[in-house]
C-alpha cells in the first residue's frame, strides 16, 4: 500500500508514525507499506524551520508539546511513548542531536537550559520534529518505508483506476490514499492589500503583507525611520522582537523588576495599532502538572442541556455558564490572595450553588473593586474616548504594569490569569460543543465565530508575559508608539497614513507598512496550489451553514465529520483522500494547537483514526476529531 502525506510539519509526521505503528502491531495485511511525505521545507514545514531567526519563540511551555501518543490517548494503536518537547531538549541525546546537525550555538545553549514552563525558540521545535523522524526511520517495520519528498504539491488527482495522481513540478506520484497535512497558507490578496501593494509599487515604498514572521523580509525597514505595523497579535510581537532584539537592542532589568530598553541605534521607530487598539493579554507563567486540564463546573453537558430551547443552547446561556466558570476559578484564588482566613472550598460550594451570587461576594467581603467583569476584561479601556496619542501610552502601560503582576504569578495563582486559562483549557468542551451542533447556525456563524472567536483570541492566545515586559519597555523608551483604538489606514501624497480619528487628531505616516498576521485559512481565497487545483476539479468545496435562508461559507474545507475524508463538490465523501488540521478551521476549533501529553490530544487522536482507517482497522470508538 502507498500512502502519501502531503505537509510534514508536526501532524504530518504524527500521521506517518501512526501509520507505522497500525502497521508494525495491528495489520494482518500481506502488502508493503510506503509512506512518502512531500513538503518543500523539509520536515518540520515552514513554521518551524531551521533558517529562520532563532530569537522567534513559541506560545505553548516546552512540557506541554509532544509528538508521541500516551495511556491518555483514545486510540485502537499501541502506545508510542516518548519525551516531550521539554524532556528531549533537556537529554544529552539532543545535544548530540544539535551538535550533529549543525543547529546554532543558541539553540543549543536554549535547550540546555530550557525549563519545563520555558517557551522554546522555534527552531528548536523544529529540531525535536525532526529528530523524531530519524527515530520512525529508525524503528521502522521490516515491510514498510518512509520516504521525505522535498518538493511543493501542487495538483492531485484521480486516474482511470481511481487511484491518486500526485504532480510535483519535478514529478509524478501514485497513491492508494493520500492525506493532507497541511498547516496555514498563503492567501491571494484581497482588494485593500492588492491596493496597498500596488501603491508601494508606484510610490517606492514597501509594504509587507500578511505571512509569517519567519518568511518576511525586514530588511528594507530603515533604521530610525517610523514604520506602520497593523496588528497587535502575536505576529506583533514577534515583529517587534526582530527589529529591536534582532537588530542588537537589549533589554536591562530595574531595582524595581521591570525592563528598561538599550537602544542598538538600528531599530526603526514602530507605530503599532489595530481596531481594539490594545495587545493581546499576555499569557501566565505555566504552573500546570503533566496533563493537568480543568474541567468545567457550569459548562457541562447537563447545564448546557438545561439551557438549551428546542434543542440548541442560546449564544447568550453558553457565555452565562462559561462566564460562571471563569468567575469561579477567579474568586477562589482571590480569597486565597486577599482573604487567607476565609475558606475557598466553601465558596465555591456556595458559589455553585447560590441563586444570588452578589450577595454571597457581599458576605466574602469582596469590594467593588474585586469584582469579575467580563466586559471591562474585553474591553479594559471602554472609558477611554478622546485622549492623545501621547496619553494612551501611559495608559497602555499602566494597563500593562497591572496585568503582568497576575500572569507573572502563575497560571494556577494569578486570578486574572488563571481564569482566562480556562479558555485553553476547555478547548475540548468547545470543540465537542461545535461537532455536537449546540448552537444554531446563525449563532454559531454570528456570535461564535463572528465575534467570540476573536474574544477568545485577544484573552487567551497572547504571547508569554515576557514580551508583555518588554513591550512595556519600548513604549517607555519611545521605540513603539501605539495608537489609540479604531486605527484607520489610508494612502496620501505618497506615503502610508495612519490614526485613530475616532480618539485624536494625530497622524502618522511612513514610507513602511507591515501587516502583522497570519493568513487565515480560507478555501475561497487561497494560494496553495493544490488546493486550488482539488476546488478546480471539483473534488474539494468549502463548508456551508443554512443561516436566514441563505447558504454562509465557513471558509473551511467540507469533510465528512467523523472521518475527515474530504467531501466533493457534489457532497460525495472520497474514500482514500482525507484532509485535517488547519484547513478545517471553523469547522473545528483551534487547529493550529500542537499536540499536548496526557490529556487526551484531539491531534493525536485523530491521527490515529485516519491511519486506521486507510489500513483498513477498526479505529477505536468516540475519537474526537481535530
Amino acid at each position: 500500500m502507498n500512502v502519501g502525506i502531503i505537509g510534514a510539519g508536526p501532524r504530518g509526521v504524527i500521521l506517518a508514525s501512526q501509520l507505522l505503528n497500525q502497521y508494525k502491531y495491528k495489520s494482518s495485511q500481506t502488502n508493503d507499506l510506503t509512506v512518502t511525505l512531500f513538503d518543500p521545507y523539509g520536515i518540520g514545514g515552514r513554521v518551524w524551520r531551521k533558517d529562520q531567526w532563532s530569537g522567534l519563540i513559541m506560545n505553548t511551555p516546552a512540557d506541554q508539546i509532544t509528538l508521541f501518543t500516551d495511556a491518555s490517548v483514545n486510540m485502537s494503536a499501541k502506545v508510542f511513548d516518548g519525551p516531550s518537547l521539554f524532556e528531549w531538549s533537556s537529554s544529552a541525546e539532543a545535544q548530540t542531536y544539535l551538535k550533529d546537525n549543525n543547529y546554532p550555538e543558541e539553540i543549543m545553549t536554549a535547550a540546555d537550559n530550557l525549563s519545563g514552563n520555558d517557551y522554546a525558540p522555534r527552531i528548536l521545535y523544529g529540531a525535536y520534529i525532526n529528530w523524531f523522524y530519524g527515530e520512525l526511520q529508525s524503528q521502522c517495520p521490516v515491510q514498510a518505508s518512509i520516504e521525505l519528498v522535498k518538493s511543493e504539491v501542487i495538483d492531485l488527482k484521480y486516474d482511470s483506476n481511481q487511484q491518486l495522481l500526485v504532480k510535483t513540478d519535478e514529478q509524478r506520484y501514485q497513491f492508494d490514499s493520500v492525506v493532507m497535512s497541511l498547516g496555514q497558507q498563503d492567501n491571494y490578496l484581497n482588494d485593500e492589500e492588492q491596493q496597498l501593494a500596488t501603491y508601494a509599487q508606484d510610490n517606492n515604498l514597501t509594504y509587507i503583507s500578511p505571512t509569517h514572521p519567519g518568511d518576511a523580509d525586514l530588511s528594507k525597514l530603515p533604521a530610525g525611520e517610523p514604520i506602520i505595523i497593523r496588528g497587535l497579535g502575536l505576529s506583533f510581537y514577534d515583529y517587534v522582537s526582530e527589529l529591536t532584539l534582532g537588530r542588537g537592542g537589549s533589554y536591562m532589568k530595574n531595582s524595581d523588576g521591570s525592563l528598561s530598553y538599550q537602544p542598538s541605534g538600528r531599530e526603526p521607530r514602530i507605530i503599532a495599532g489595530s481596531r481594539r487598539g490594545i495587545p493581546y493579554y499576555p499569557k501566565a507563567i505555566s504552573e500546570k502538572g503533566y496533563g493537568e486540564q480543568t474541567q468545567p463546573v457550569f459548562l457541562t453537558d447537563e447545564n448546557m442541556d438545561k439551557a438549551s430551547i428546542d434543542g440548541k443552547l442560546p449564544f447568550s446561556e453558553f457565555l452565562r455558564l462559561l462566564q460562571l466558570d471563569l468567575e469561579l476559578v477567579y474568586y477562589r484564588l482571590l480569597i486565597n490572595q486577599k482573604f487567607p482566613n476565609e475558606n475557598a472550598s466553601e465558596f465555591q460550594e456556595r458559589f455553585v450553588k447560590s441563586d444570588n451570587r452578589p450577595a454571597l461576594l457581599a458576605a466574602f467581603g469582596f469590594q467593588e473593586e474585586d469584582i469579575f467583569d467580563w466586559d471591562y476584561i474585553v474591553n479594559p479601556f471602554k472609558d477611554v474616548q478622546i485622549i492623545r496619542t501621547e496619553d494612551y501610552q501611559t495608559v497602555l502601560v499602566n494597563w500593562l504594569a497591572r496585568i503582568m503582576p497576575d500572569a507573572e504569578a502563575g497560571s494556577k495563582t494569578g486570578p486574572t490569569s488563571s481564569a482566562l486559562e480556562l479558555l485553553r483549557d476547555f478547548r475540548p468542551v468547545f470543540r465537542k460543543l461545535i461537532a455536537d451542533n449546540r448552537f444554531s447556525n446563525a449563532d454559531y456563524v454570528n456570535e461564535f465565530l463572528g465575534q467570540f472567536n476573536s474574544v477568545i483570541s485577544f484573552l487567551s492566545v497572547g504571547a508569554p508575559v515576557l514580551r508583555s515586559e518588554q513591550l512595556s519597555a519600548l513604549i517607555r523608551s519611545g521605540v513603539v508608539t501605539i495608537l489609540a483604538p479604531g486605527m484607520q489606514l489610508k494612502t496620501q501624497n505618497g506615503w502610508y497614513v495612519t490614526a485613530a480619528p475616532k480618539r485624536n487628531t494625530d497622524v502618522f505616516k511612513s514610507a513602511s507598512l507591515l501587516e502583522a498576521r497570519v493568513p487565515k485559512p480560507d478555501l475561497d481565497i487561497t494560494a496553495n496550489p493544490l488546493l486550488e487545483s482539488l476546488v478546480d476539479q471539483g473534488l474539494a468545496r468549502i463548508k456551508t451553514l443554512r443561516v436566514d435562508n441563505q447558504d454562509v461559507g465557513l471558509a473551511a474545507v467540507d469533510v465528512q465529520v467523523n472521518s475527515d475524508q474530504l467531501v466533493n463538490q457534489e457532497g460525495a465523501r472520497q474514500e482514500s483522500l482525507y484532509i485535517w488540521g488547519v484547513p478545517l478551521e471553523g469547522l473545528r476549533f483551534a487547529t493550529n494547537a500542537s499536540p499536548r501529553p496526557g490529556v487526551n490530544d484531539i491531534n493525536l487522536q485523530t491521527a490515529d483514526k485516519i491511519a486506521a482507517t486507510i489500513l483498513g482497522l477498526k479505529p477505536a470508538d468516540n475519537v474526537a476529531m481535530n
